[in-house]
C-alpha cells in the first residue's frame, strides 16, 4: 500500500478525515483519520500547479459556512442517513457573498468503494449501537459522528487557500480600501492581510474569520501574501498542503459494512423516530399534520380559545420555524390566547384533551419537568377527557383538522429520540360523563413516575358522593412530598378519611351512579381492604385495570355540589 503512487500524500494530508457540519460554529475538520485506501485500488491522482479566484453568493448563512470551508453547499451534497432528525439550525438570508484564491498543488478522485474505515472507526459504531435503547443509540452516534466527522470528500484539490466571506452592506462590493478596515499601526495580521490580498477589506458588515489552509500562515503575517505565494508554488512542500476545495463527498457512514449501515438507516429512519396516537374527535381527513416541520425541539405553544372551547393551536420550535395556525389564528386581528413556553432540556410527555362531538372543548400539556399547563378552553362542559402519551417520549407536533372556528380533531405526534428518564404510561376509564367545573389531578402528582395515592377524604352521610379530596404523595429531590387537592363537591356534611400504606393501592373501583351523578363509590386495594362510601342508588358499575399490574394513578372528572362525573387514569405501580 505505501508504495502505491499517491499514496502518502494522501495520508500526509487531511484528505482521509472526516468534517463536521452539525455544530454551531462549524463545519470543522476532525483530527481523526477515518479512512483508508483499500489494497490493489485504482484511484486518480494527479499533481498540477495553477491558481484559481473563485466567487460565489451563498443563498443564507448555512451555505456561506460550508462554501467558507471549501465544500459545496448542503444542497449538492448527498444526505446524511441523520439529516431529517438533526436537522441544520435555521438559514439566516442575506447578501453572502465568498471570495477564495486557490492554489492548486494536486487533485484526487477515488471511489467510495475503495475506501475502508479505520478499524477503530468501526469499533466506535458498534459501540453505539450496543446503547441500550433507540434514544441512547442515537445520542451516542452523535457522538460519533462529533468525533470522526460526518462527511469524507472523494473529489477534491489540493494545495493551498485564502478565504474571505460575509454579508456584504447596500450598494457595497468586493473592492474597497484597506486602510478603512483597521488602522495602519495595528501591526502584522492575518485577516487582514487574507482579505487585503483578496481585495475585499472594509466591506462586510458581518463576517466569518477569513480562512486560510495549507501554507505556511506565518509566512503571510510576517512576509506578507507574496513570500506566501511563493512558497505554496515553488516548494514541493507537500506536508504543508491541505484540502483546499472540495468538488464531492459522501457521509461517513458509507465507508461502514453494509450491515452497519442498515442499522444506522433504520434506527434514523423517519418511520422509527415518529410514532403517532389515535387521534380524536371528529371523524374526518387530516387537515394538518403534525411532523411536517421535520424533528426537532419546541420551544413554545400558542393556542386559541374562548369559554367554548378550543379555537386554534400552533407550535414554535426551537430554530423559529413554526407549524400553524391553521383556521382562526390566521386572521391577522384573532391574537393568541396564551402561550405555554419550554425551556431548553424540557418537553411535552403529556397531552390531555377533553372532546365533545367535533370539537376539542378543552386541553391541558405537562412537561418531563412535571410543570403542567393550565387547562385551555371550555372548564365545565369539557366532554370526553383523554390522555395521550407515549412512553415518556417527547411530543413534536399535532396533527388535526379544523374548521373557521375550531378545532375538530388532533393526533399527537412523537419523537422516539428523546424520552423522559422515568415515566408511566397512563390509560384512562370513563366511568361516566357529566357536567360541572372540569378537574384533572395530575396537577397534584409531584412526580408522576413516583406518586401515589396516599389518603382520601369523603362526605360520610348517605348521599351522592362530595367533599371528595384526595393526597398524593412522591418522591422529589430525594424528599417525600404530599399534595392534596380541594375538595371536589360542596355540599355540605360530615366526612371521613381513609389512609392507604405505602405500598398499598387500588387495583379495582366499584360503585353506583346515573348518567351525571356519581352515587356511591367502593375502592378494593392489592391488600385485599375495600373502602366504601357514598349513596346505594344508581345502577352498578366496577372496573378494573386496563393491563395487568396496573393501579390507580390518579382521577379526573367534574364536580359542582357533588362528584357528577369520573375518570380513572391507570399506570403501572410507582418507582
Amino acid at each position: 500500500m505505501s508504495n502505491m503512487p499517491g499514496y502518502q500524500l494522501l495520508e500526509q494530508s487531511d484528505f482521509l478525515r472526516g468534517v463536521i457540519f452539525s455544530e454551531p460554529n462549524g463545519p470543522y475538520k476532525s483530527s481523526r483519520q477515518v479512512a483508508r485506501v483499500r489494497e490493489n485500488t485504482v484511484f486518480s491522482i494527479q499533481p498540477c500547479q495553477h491558481n484559481s479566484t473563485e466567487e460565489f453568493y451563498p443563498a443564507n448563512e448555512v451555505d456561506a459556512r460550508y462554501i467558507h470551508m471549501g465544500w459545496p453547499a448542503p444542497s449538492d451534497l448527498p444526505a446524511r442517513p441523520w439529516g431529517a432528525i438533526y436537522q441544520e439550525p435555521k438559514a439566516n438570508p442575506g447578501n453572502w457573498v465568498s471570495r477564495r484564491m486557490v492554489v492548486h498543488r494536486w487533485t484526487v478522485s477515488v471511489r467510495v468503494q475503495d475506501l475502508q474505515p479505520t478499524t477503530e472507526f468501526v469499533k466506535c459504531v458498534e459501540d453505539a449501537l450496543k446503547v441500550p435503547g433507540v434514544a441512547g443509540q442515537m445520542e451516542a452516534l452523535r457522538g460519533v459522528f462529533a468525533a470522526w466527522g460526518e462527511m469524507i470528500p472523494t473529489v477534491a484539490v489540493g494545495g493551498a487557500s485564502l478565504a474571505s466571506t460575509g454579508v456584504l452592506g447596500s450598494k457595497q462590493t468586493l473592492t474597497g480600501d484597506a486602510a478603512t478596515f483597521r488602522p495602519p499601526d495595528r501591526g502584522p495580521d492575518v485577516m487582514q492581510a487574507i482579505d487585503h490580498s483578496l481585495d475585499i477589506t472594509g466591506n462586510f458588515e458581518k463576517r466569518f474569520e477569513s480562512r486560510i489552509q495549507g501554507g505556511r500562515p506565518e509566512l503571510l503575517s510576517k512576509s506578507g501574501f507574496n513570500a506566501w505565494l511563493t512558497d505554496v508554488v515553488n516548494n514541493d512542500s507537500s506536508p504543508t498542503w491541505r484540502i483546499a476545495k472540495v468538488n464531492q463527498g459522501v457521509p461517513i457512514t458509507t465507508l461502514l459494512p453494509k450491515e452497519l449501515q442498515q442499522k444506522i438507516n433504520r434506527l434514523f429512519s423517519y418511520g422509527s423516530m415518529v410514532t403517532r396516537s389515535t387521534p380524536r374527535g371528529g371523524d374526518l381527513p387530516l387537515g394538518f399534520d403534525g411532523a411536517s416541520a421535520g424533528v426537532k425541539d419546541i420551544k413554545q405553544i400558542n393556542v386559541w380559545y374562548d369559554v367554548n372551547g378550543m379555537k386554534d393551536i400552533s407550535i414554535v420550535y426551537a430554530d423559529g420555524s413554526e407549524a400553524g395556525p391553521y383556521g382562526f389564528g390566521k386572521v391577522p386581528t384573532n391574537k393568541a390566547s396564551d402561550t405555554f413556553a419550554l425551556a431548553p432540556g424540557e418537553f411535552i410527555t403529556h397531552v390531555f384533551a377533553w372532546v365533545y362531538g367535533n370539537v376539542i372543548k378543552s386541553m391541558q400539556f405537562a412537561k418531563n419537568t412535571y410543570e403542567i399547563s393550565q387547562r385551555y378552553g371550555d372548564s365545565t362542559d369539557a366532554g370526553v377527557p383523554v390522555v395521550w402519551n407515549e412512553g415518556g417520549s417527547a411530543l413534536l407536533g399535532l396533527s388535526g383538522s379544523y374548521d373557521a372556528n375550531w378545532l375538530t380533531q388532533l393526533q399527537p405526534v412523537w419523537r422516539n429520540d428523546v424520552k423522559a428518564e422515568d415515566h408511566r404510561n397512563i390509560e384512562l376509564t370513563i366511568i361516566n360523563n357529566g357536567t360541572g367545573t372540569t378537574f384533572n389531578d395530575f396537577r397534584f402528582l409531584g412526580d408522576p413516575s413516583t406518586s401515589y395515592i396516599s389518603r382520601i377524604q369523603f362526605r360520610n352521610t348517605a348521599q351522592a358522593v362530595a367533599g371528595f379530596q384526595v393526597t398524593y404523595t412522591s418522591k422529589l429531590g430525594g424528599n417525600e412530598v404530599h399534595q392534596e387537592t380541594p375538595a371536589r363537591g360542596t355540599d355540605i356534611g360530615n366526612r371521613d378519611s381513609w389512609t392507604l400504606a405505602k405500598d398499598e393501592h387500588i387495583i379495582q373501583v366499584k360503585g353506583k351512579m346515573v348518567y351525571n351523578v356519581i352515587y356511591q363509590l367502593e375502592f378494593v386495594t392489592n391488600k385485599g381492604n375495600t373502602k366504601k362510601f357514598g349513596q346505594d342508588a344508581g345502577t352498578p358499575f366496577s372496573y378494573d385495570p386496563p393491563n395487568k399490574n396496573m393501579v390507580l394513578c390518579f382521577f379526573i372528572g367534574n364536580g359542582a355540589g357533588y362528584i357528577q362525573s369520573l375518570t380513572l387514569a391507570w399506570g403501572a405501580p410507582p418507582l
